[in-house]
């Protein structure tokens, strides 16, 4: 298939080019250029209305199929069913790339467990009817007895594309206190206080083995080339940490120091969307806006929610804290080039994917067509 997409604000790695244009050959970006370009020959040529066109979304790290697949505590999704509707919604966010992170713990909470993980990439690795690009993020919790046996039972599958390392005990990261961690765990299980003293008392007896744990994932992941991320990073000695070991990625740090010090350490700092969106973290911890506004965040993630990732790009741009090539950089291009993948994805590059988005941006940015290795997979004409 080759086709030409004129009349675009195209959306580039470093620009905006108003009339501009890209051409697609066999799934992959043939030629780009402006309006003064002489246009390449082709049958097929789409004029696009002034729409921007940037890159398809590449989010690394969203756990939205543990909710459609278990959408209340109890109630359980054939993984089949989950993924279809979830590759749909997906689309119409605009991602075109998604890293499902999903939990190696010992069923703690509901589809975190060894057991869901393989069942679903049994599932991934067969789909012939998805629309997006699945792979796999794993996470892997400290505290989990199976967590490091149920990664290396994965680890060699090409659909996994980053492993993170996991500490949700209170006290640190994540849950500041004890409280916190109750009451999480109570609003997204259903679980009672009874049930939340027996895996305190777990996470308490485990994390003494915490460090050999961690150790093993660290050396699985470097095996086998996979990136490696931390989590929920609190403190610079805790980055330092990380960052001596070999990790390259921190994920949502709590703290701007924290932010801070692993941005100094030169890795790629990740914050959530929905964060920025609402202008504060669900759980008090360090707003993804100071930490952008203070120059540490590399790139933004969907967490829980896709539909906040193109509309925390546009309102960056529009506040005028980044252009708007920058602000979209943190959803396409900075996030494929963290796992290794931005020459593949993440940018409209001669050689690149043609993942592509058509987006009206007013009064909210809607996605209106979507194109996956070049093939259009969604369409709305509403």
């Amino acid at each position: 298939m080759h086709y030409l997409l004129t009349n675009a604000n195209l959306i580039l790695p470093d620009v905006l080019l108003s009339g501009g244009w890209v051409a697609v050959e066999d799934g992959v970006i043939c030629a780009i250029g402006g309006p003064d370009d002489r246009l390449p020959h082709t049958a097929q040529r789409f004029d696009v209305d002034g729409k921007f066109l940037l890159p398809g979304i590449v989010d690394l790290h969203c756990d939205m199929i543990e909710k459609m697949t278990q959408p209340r505590p109890g109630v359980e999704i054939a993984p089949g069913i989950a993924l279809h509707a979830t590759d749909r919604l997906l689309l119409g966010c605009g991602v075109t790339s998604e890293l499902h992170s999903l939990s190696l713990d010992d069923d703690e909470f509901g589809p975190r467990s060894d057991r869901f993980v393989s069942d679903f990439l049994a599932r991934l690795s067969r789909e012939r009817h998805c629309g997006a690009r699945h792979l796999l993020h794993a996470r892997v919790e400290v505290s989990s007895e199976r967590g490091v046996p149920a990664l290396r039972a994965i680890i060699d599958n090409p659909l996994l594309r980053l492993v993170s390392i996991m500490d949700h005990s209170p006290g640190q990261g994540q849950y500041t206190s004890e409280a916190a961690f109750r009451t999480y765990v109570a609003r997204s299980t259903g679980r009672g206080d009874a049930e939340i003293d027996a895996i305190l008392a777990r996470k308490r007896a485990l994390q003494q083995g915490a460090p050999t744990r961690i150790a093993q994932v660290i050396a699985l992941a470097a095996a086998y080339g996979i990136p490696l991320a931390s989590h929920d990073d609190d403190t610079p000695a805790k980055v330092a940490a990380w960052a001596d070991q070999g990790v390259g990625i921190s994920e949502f740090p709590t703290t701007l120091a924290a932010a801070k010090a692993a941005h100094q350490a030169g890795m790629a700092v990740g914050m959530g969307a929905p964060n920025l969106l609402r202008g504060r973290s669900s759980g008090g911890n360090l707003s993804a806006l100071t930490a952008i506004e203070a120059g540490v965040v590399d790139w933004l993630c969907a967490d829980y929610y896709p539909a906040a990732l193109l509309p925390s790009a546009f309102m960056l741009a529009e506040r005028g804290i980044l252009s708007l090539p920058a602000a979209v950089a943190l959803i396409t291009r900075n996030p494929a080039h963290a796992i290794g993948m931005g020459q593949q994805i993440g940018s409209i590059a001669v050689g690149l994917s043609a993942d592509l988005l058509l987006v009206e941006p007013t009064p909210d940015p809607v996605v209106r067509q979507v194109f996956v290795a070049g093939r259009p997979v969604l369409t709305l004409n509403y």
